[in-house]
């Protein structure tokens, strides 16, 4: 979220550098200040309405684009313009969201969010085993964390902080209500180790670009992409875990506890990360086909070669 208002500047600039992350906190400050009075209902359509208009402004605009015509060959100039403000819609709504996120995760009658649970998960939770939860950028994804707390699931997120220490400190200080322990992806895979051996569960967000990843199969392109989920639940025997966040109004979800991928046990059949990254991919294609204007694309998800061959390459559409 860090550069989407703003390109990054010359690090020989340094004072304009930090004046520009101080913006950027200050337009996230204001945008909060308006929206928090609001509903989280009224505070998401007013999110939404604002960063729809506006995001198309934006360097980010293009980019989008080019992903979405890349996953989404088919669609032509004018319904990719169009997925493509839903999307920042989303998105929108999303950051209006997080002065709310206490009220989200507090449940209400009736609840922001309803659970939908696969047996075989609710069991392992009901057991409290230590358990890999894995998730996308779909929907609002910060919510994926409190719907496991919510669970009595003792649990641990790895995150990457954003580049803006100013937008960093205030985005965390919106976190604390989500009850879980955030740990920064910084020699984050030997912590997550010792938090699954101490009975922790530990939660991931494993699909956006990881460039030390392995290339992977992604809406048919591969994509650099981290194996350390599918690693990890190998190595110390733990259920693997996939939870679907699906927005279904403004401030409404339906948080999705899948089946797991791996149930920690011997009679899983998988012994091969890269395997079981690749079934998490098709997965999580699956669910970017079913409301992709709730998916987060705003960043370079491909390799480069990817977007060369790409049918949308040099079209309007891309």
């Amino acid at each position: 979220m860090g550069r989407i208002l703003f390109r990054k500047l010359s690090p020989r600039s340094r004072w304009l550098h930090k004046f520009g992350m101080h913006v950027e906190g200050m337009f996230l400050y204001l945008f909060w200040l308006v929206v928090r009075p609001m509903s989280p209902q009224h505070a998401s359509a007013s999110g939404r309405m604002l960063v729809r208009r506006l995001g198309p402004k934006t360097h980010k605009h293009r980019q989008m684009k080019r992903n979405l015509a890349l996953a989404f060959p088919e669609l032509d100039k004018q319904q990719c313009e169009s997925l493509a403000r839903d999307i920042w819609g989303n998105f929108g709504a999303v950051m209006a969201e997080y002065p709310h996120l206490n009220t989200l995760t507090a449940g209400g009658s009736p609840p922001f969010i309803n659970l939908v649970m696969d047996k075989d998960t609710r069991a392992i939770l009901e057991e409290k085993r230590p358990a890999i939860y894995v998730s996308a950028h779909i929907g609002n994804w910060e919510l994926v964390a409190s719907s496991i707390a919510k669970s009595g699931i003792p649990l641990s997120v790895i995150y990457g902080p954003q580049n803006n220490p100013v937008l960093e400190r205030m985005i965390q200080k919106q976190r604390r209500s989500l009850g879980c322990r955030l740990i920064t992806k910084e020699n984050g895979i030997r912590q997550l180790v010792r938090e699954i051996r101490s009975g922790r569960s530990v939660g991931m967000l494993p699909d956006q670009r990881v460039d030390s990843g392995e290339p992977v199969a992604f809406f048919g392109c591969d994509a650099p992409t981290t194996t350390s989920p599918a690693w990890l639940a190998l190595k110390l025997n733990c259920p693997l875990i996939p939870v679907q966040i699906e927005r279904t109004g403004d401030a409404r979800f339906r948080a999705v506890f899948h089946r797991p991928i791996l149930t920690g046990g011997k009679s899983d059949g998988h012994t091969d990360p890269l395997q079981v990254t690749e079934d998490l991919n098709h997965l999580f294609e699956s669910w970017i086909r079913e409301r992709p204007d709730q998916w987060l694309c705003m960043k370079r998800r491909w390799l480069t070669d990817a977007y060369n061959m790409s049918p949308g390459h040099n079209t309007p559409c891309a």
